[in-house]
Parts: C-alpha cells; sequence; structure tokens
C-alpha cells in the first residue's frame, strides 16, 4: 500500500462544476492528503450567502467522502455524507473577512459525530497504507454537498443571488475559495443529476 493514495483523484463536487476559481486549483488537487491528515476540528466550510437567506436547520451542507480500494481486501470501501453544524457571522471571523453590506457568513464545522467518524475514515485508511501486503491504490472522491440549502432557497429574490463557498482543513493554512454561483445554478445541477 505505499502507493495508496498516491494514485487517488482527489475531485471537489459542490454539485457544480463551473466556478471553481482558478487559483484553488492547486489546493484541491492537495485536498486528498490534507483531509487524511487533517484534524476534524479544524475542518470548516464557509458560505458567503445574501443576509436575507436563513436555511432551515434541516437543511445543512454535508461532507461527502467516497472510498473505493482497489484491492477489496485492504479494507470495506467507504461511501458517507457526514453532516456539518452551521454558525452565523456578519463580522470578520476565524481568517474570514467582514461581508459586504447585506451579506453574512454561514460556517459549517463538524460536531462531534462527524469529527468521530472523520477519524474513523482515517485510520482506516492508515491502517491500511501501512500494510506491506496489500494492493496499492485506489479512488477518493469528496465534496460538499449543498442541494438541501440551495432546495431550501424558494424566494425568487434570492435564487440568483451569489454564494461563495471558502474552505478550511487547516486553522494554521486558513480558508480559499472553492466555488461561488448561485442557488439556481445549484438546483439547476440537482435536478440535472435526477
Amino acid at each position: 500500500m505505499k502507493r495508496l493514495f498516491g494514485s487517488f483523484l482527489a475531485c471537489v463536487l459542490l454539485a457544480a462544476c463551473s466556478g471553481v476559481p482558478v487559483r484553488s486549483i492547486p489546493k484541491l488537487l492537495q485536498l486528498n492528503s490534507q483531509l487524511l491528515e487533517a484534524n476534524p476540528a479544524e475542518f470548516m466550510v464557509a458560505l458567503q450567502v445574501d443576509a436575507r437567506m436563513v436555511p432551515p436547520p434541516s437543511a445543512v451542507p454535508h461532507l461527502m467522502i467516497k472510498v473505493t480500494p482497489s484491492d477489496p481486501t485492504a479494507f470495506a470501501a467507504i461511501d458517507k455524507k457526514l453532516p456539518l453544524q452551521v454558525a452565523v457571522a456578519n463580522a470578520s471571523t476565524m481568517g474570514l473577512d467582514a461581508p459586504p453590506l447585506g451579506r453574512r457568513w454561514l460556517i459549517y464545522s463538524m460536531p462531534a459525530n462527524t469529527q468521530t467518524d472523520l477519524q474513523s475514515i482515517q485510520a482506516t485508511i492508515r491502517k491500511a497504507k501501512a500494510d506491506p501486503n496489500k494492493k496499492s491504490g485506489g479512488t477518493l472522491g469528496m465534496g460538499v454537498e449543498q442541494d438541501s440549502l440551495a432546495h431550501a432557497v424558494t424566494d425568487p429574490a434570492l435564487v440568483n443571488t451569489r454564494w461563495e463557498t471558502w474552505l478550511q482543513t487547516k486553522k494554521a493554512d486558513g480558508f480559499f475559495e472553492v466555488w461561488s454561483g448561485t442557488p439556481a445554478q445549484l438546483q439547476a445541477k440537482g435536478n440535472s443529476k435526477k
């Protein structure tokens, strides 16, 4: 398993492929190894949205992780949607700039159960990597699903407002932008998958 994750494909899907800033691509390509070493308490997703948007409590993003080993005996394939919890900020916080007038941050972090789930996934993969008797390789797909938030936006005045999605895997590195677009674009992408 020496090359496990050396051949892994890191793919961040934010319910739409367009809207990913070019400057973020190098960071996104490193995301697979960063996630495997990340402290779950420091992993966060921040959405900058119109201040009028108030998502229902049940509409939260999920961290999606899908790991398929090329050697099925290495470990069982993993396909998880890990729920995130929300905090709201109208000023600069945690290294994020203050949002412009009329906008705010929705900051999602991992609750204790989700942190435990991620630690379990990390431990499973580390164990497989350390076993010299297993074949190397596999695939890693991960992303942030925010379809439930987009579908929660029913006010026509908010459907075409801009969303910015920022990600932090390590507190010392801070946040970087990974996607921008509108709830309408997310809804259209979600509908095209059906």
